[in-house]
């Protein structure tokens, strides 16, 4: 067997291992189905074991498969790992900085600094997946991700880069027609915006009661944030946001902040990245973030 030939197919059996189908790892790395299925039928050739259990229902994997699914993520760790170093060593970022994030934390952060960022290192290319998914920086061979919350991940390394705090806001023409509300009982007799999460407005269920919410007005429910902003400037209705989103909206008066959250929590906004040490793309892109995202 040429070990080479078999090393190659292990980031494609991961990603279907972790997909669980070779439809949805095909639409993840951008291929077709059949080619993946080829790889597959080549590494199982290779190695002389059958790796998944193939059915209409999906796939599941062999004790063979299974086996070689824990030792190849730990391979690629530290793939991943040596990578890092060897790219630290470069003063000059160059290369693929690969980041996941919530598709609008990309949208209203990261991608306003793309253009200077690779402007600056023109040897540097930028890959974001923007994604609602948890994704797992070490596994899917990323610089970074973006996360919110506290971290239990013990096997990555957090880079604080804000705070995430919850802000109740409307346009100046809706304060003007509807009022403003001084409790949040009042918000029975305003119209909500919300996010649609399984039957509920996820944003207003964090800190209203279900009788309370069951009487309020939800006129647009959304699970995009920046369709949510984009109809509160409009003046639709009363939105339930994160500072990230709708601050500078506040700060610039398109927006009117009514009350904030009530049990007045926060959240640290992460950096997650696999590796001890910053690489050097990744610190020119830190380098370009506002200074405490969200203050």
């Amino acid at each position: 067997m040429n070990d080479a030939q078999y090393v190659e197919h292990l980031p494609i059996f991961l990603e279907i291992a972790q997909q669980g189908s070779f439809s949805a790892a095909a639409r993840k790395l951008g291929m077709v189905p059949s080619s993946l299925v080829r790889h597959i039928d080549t590494l199982e050739q290779q190695l002389g074991v059958v790796l998944f259990i193939r059915s209409t229902r999906g796939l599941i994997l062999t004790d063979a498969g299974d086996m070689l699914k824990n030792r190849a993520i730990a391979l690629q760790a530290d793939i991943i790992a040596v990578r890092a170093e060897l790219t630290s060593l470069n003063t000059a970022p160059q290369g693929v900085l690969r980041l996941s994030c919530l598709p609008t934390f990309g949208k209203t952060t990261l991608l306003p600094l793309l253009p200077t960022l690779t402007q600056r290192h023109p040897k540097l290319s930028v890959e974001l997946d923007l994604t609602e998914r948890q994704t797992d920086p070490k596994r899917e061979l990323l610089d970074a991700a973006v996360r919110i919350g506290e971290q239990k991940d013990s096997t990555l390394y957090a880079s604080r880069i804000g705070t995430q705090r919850w802000m109740m806001c409307a346009s100046a023409d809706y304060v003007a027609r509807f009022g403003r509300p001084d409790s949040l009982a009042a918000l029975t007799q305003h119209r909500l915006i919300g996010r649609f999460h399984k039957q509920q407005p996820a944003c207003w269920a964090q800190i209203l009661d279900a009788p309370l919410l069951n009487q309020c007005n939800i006129v647009l429910r959304c699970d995009d944030f920046s369709a949510q902003r984009q109809a509160t400037l409009s003046g639709m209705g009363i939105a339930f946001l994160p500072n990230w989103v709708v601050g500078d909206d506040v700060q610039a008066n398109r927006l009117l902040a009514l009350m904030g959250g009530p049990r007045g929590e926060e959240q640290a906004i992460y950096l997650m990245r696999p590796v001890a040490k910053i690489s050097a793309k990744l610190a020119a892109l830190i380098s370009l973030l506002p200074k405490n995202i969200g203050q």
